[in-house]
């Protein structure tokens, strides 16, 4: 495994400081889907700070109340006490603690899973730490679980946090100094990969990708090979349901009638299922940039990781945890160029996003009938609108002016100020042959060259 220095976080990092500032107490809660770096942010944040720090197991929940008294009697150099309760662990703390402690109990969801331990953090929410000098962060990756009985209007914690913090995946962008002598195109075989989990990407080294591709996912001995399938049997109940659900989407049934005809269920009941895994970041529900009604709308995979395991792997998992890979590994090598379009538009998206090549306010696919265009960019106020294609192959200049003036064509359809709107047309490209030509005639065409700046 490859460790990288702590990258990135520094909206969180400085979020978490302004409310270690504040006077008084603050409850924090951050959550997110395994492997994002939750833990890791938190120990970077208290590393200069007094805290307590407690790290919970899946187990029972007097396991984690015994490593709590440990941990409190390290922090205050005492033998370990014998506190019966978390409550009195923080009548103990605050009675004790004289430097503004940080305590931080991460995994929280484990914690929570089979006790009813959140009531009596309600009442320490609301008797014990108010008016003290205490930070208490608490920290789950349980998405579901941590929406539904921290976050959610019927648990006993709801309104009484002073933060949250949702933790995402790593941008693009980040990857660039995880990677910092790996070639563009190479990362973004990674992030197709990986997507910007941390703990996944320490398994790279960004040398011979694609070997590091067959070594850490193809291998049934390796970490990410089971990786998905544990996490929706640790995560959800009947998680071969969820298993259909995600095969069908990565298969391309992005439709709800779709996706339930590919899972035995009917369609009125896979809402339920979608919603559950758009909690956890897995999938994402997706409108024409220009639909009003909002009634409509196709399923998509959102992580990267698991849209390429369920794309490349779990139609073949039987035979990949007995060896028998060349199937699998034939399949990859035909179809990850084809797979890597569909990263690069992502890619795309946020890389516009952040280069910002005109002012606009939203950004996202169009698509009516049969017509669809890859990006679609709009300003309300300057009533500006730009179309772009994206393309993850090498372009020479007929072709690009080609697809160019396709765009044009299908922009004609796009209904939106169509007598007042600045029209901006471009094309991004693995790499654009006559890209300064392009530039002048007015187009705004990027390539891995520009990405390769940023």
């Amino acid at each position: 495994m490859y460790r990288k220095e702590f990258i990135d976080r520094r909206k969180e990092l400085e979020f978490l400081d302004k409310k270690y500032k504040e006077k008084g107490f603050e409850f924090i809660i951050v959550s997110g889907r395994r492997r994002t770096g939750k833990s890791r942010l938190l120990k970077e944040f208290v590393k200069d700070k007094a805290n307590i720090f407690l790290l919970c197991e899946e187990r029972k929940w007097q396991y984690n109340l015994s490593k709590f008294n440990k941990a409190i009697g390290e922090y205050f150099g005492i033998p370990k006490p014998n506190f019966n309760s978390f409550s009195e662990c923080f009548d103990f703390i605050v009675k004790e603690d004289r430097k503004g402690l940080t305590v931080v109990i991460d995994e929280f969801s484990y914690l929570i899973k089979k006790s009813d331990i959140i009531a009596e953090f309600q009442t320490i929410a609301d008797k014990i730490l108010p008016e003290k000098e205490v930070k208490l962060i608490l920290s789950g990756s349980a998405v579901s679980m941590m929406k539904k009985r921290v976050l959610g209007y019927k648990s006993p914690l709801y309104g009484r946090s002073t933060g949250q913090i949702f933790i995402q995946p790593l941008r693009f962008r980040d990857l660039r100094e995880w990677f910092p002598k790996t070639k563009i195109e190479d990362l973004i075989k990674i992030f197709a990969v990986c997507d910007g989990i941390p703990k996944y990407l320490e398994f790279f080294s960004g040398i011979n990708v694609e070997k590091e591709i067959k070594e850490n996912v193809f291998n049934p001995e390796s970490f990410l090979f089971r990786e998905p399938k544990l996490i929706l049997e640790e995560e959800l109940r009947e998680p071969e349901t969820y298993f259909q659900i995600l095969e069908a989407i990565s298969m391309g049934y992005t439709k709800v009638v779709e996706i339930a005809n590919y899972s035995f269920l009917e369609a009125k009941n896979v809402a339920a299922y979608l919603s559950i895994l758009g909690d956890m970041g897995l999938v994402k529900r997706e409108h024409s940039v220009l639909d009003k009604r909002r009634t409509r709308g196709v399923y998509r995979m959102k992580d990267n990781f698991f849209e390429f395991w369920f794309r490349f792997v779990s139609r073949y998992f039987s035979e990949i945890e007995t060896w028998e890979i060349e199937g699998a590994w034939s399949d990859f090598k035909r179809d990850f160029n084809s797979y890597l379009g569909f990263t690069f538009e992502k890619i795309a998206m946020e890389f516009l996003v952040e280069r910002k090549p005109f002012r606009f306010h939203k950004i996202g696919r169009w698509w009516h009938r049969e017509k669809e265009i890859d990006l679609v960019a709009l300003n309300e106020e300057t009533k500006e609108i730009a179309f772009f294609e994206v393309k993850w192959s090498d372009l020479k200049l007929e072709e690009a002016r080609r697809i160019l003036a396709e765009l044009k064509d299908k922009s004609e359809s796009v209904n939106w100020n169509n007598e007042s709107r600045m029209e901006h047309f471009g094309l991004i490209g693995k790499r654009l042959e006559g890209k300064e030509d392009l530039v002048e005639e007015g187009y705004l065409c990027y390539d891995l060259r520009d990405m390769r700046k940023e």
